[in-house]
């Protein structure tokens, strides 16, 4: 899913795990229930956070390409793994 030239790699991860540290965070991600981060961080599940991505990121943006799904859905399934790995 990512290499080194993967633009998912250049997000500030170690900012982004700070703030999840922080009780506001917690409180918001803690209403989310742990099965969604699963079926997120699950690579059979990408082809369908690739369309809920494409059909969120349309609502804003009509030209939205499906490049731009698969690097949100990269973001998300990334996200979601670090969630359940500091679970």
């Amino acid at each position: 899913m990512s290499n080194n030239n993967d633009p998912v790699d250049l997000l500030p991860w170690d900012d982004i795990q700070q703030v999840s540290q922080e009780d506001l965070f917690k409180e918001k991600f803690g209403k989310i229930h742990k099965n969604i981060f699963k079926f997120a961080a699950s690579d059979k599940n990408r082809p369908a956070l690739i369309e809920s991505a494409l059909k969120s990121l349309r609502r804003t943006n009509p030209n939205a390409s499906y490049g731009q799904a698969i690097l949100l859905a990269d973001i998300m399934q990334t996200f979601a793994k670090k969630v359940l790995e500091e679970s």
